[in-house]
């Protein structure tokens, strides 16, 4: 007969062993296309069904939609999880979703550090305010 110690050890390591979940990979910043989720904690919604907006950076270029515009643009990597992005320069047509394309080159603008979490990269301020979350939608293939 098992005494009461015995019980709760029981309980605690099956406990543990149904909690344990294989640790998941968190995506490379560099080389993932970036799909932004949302910006100073609201959910980004565009107008137009056809634009999106993300990123994607590599070998100290960054590239993508910030809605129905392409940008493109330089930034660098520093200590820390530091991340400073350069000046950008993007196409110039007219869209209903520019006050999202505004807020966006603002936080790349105002983006000095990262975080990545599984499949979620957080982009934040010089206080460590969270400007916006993108999810990984997918790995580019290796060159």
């Amino acid at each position: 007969m098992m005494n009461m110690r015995q019980i709760v050890f029981c309980f605690l390591a099956v406990s543990l062993f149904f909690s344990c979940k294989p640790a998941e990979k968190s995506a490379s910043l560099t080389g993932t296309k970036w799909v932004l989720e949302s910006m100073n904690g609201r959910e980004v919604k565009l107008k137009e069904p056809t634009s999106e907006v993300f990123m994607t950076l590599e070998d100290g270029k960054v590239n993508g939609k910030a809605g129905c515009n392409s940008f493109f643009g330089s930034y660098e990597l520093g200590e820390g999880n530091q991340l400073d992005f350069g000046p950008m320069g993007a196409t110039k047509m007219a869209c209903p979703d520019m006050d999202i394309e505004v807020f966006f080159f603002t936080m790349l603008d105002s983006t000095r550090i990262y975080t990545i979490e599984g499949n979620k990269l957080s982009l934040k301020d010089v206080n460590e305010g969270v400007l916006g979350v993108f999810k990984a939608e997918k790995e580019q293939v290796d060159k």
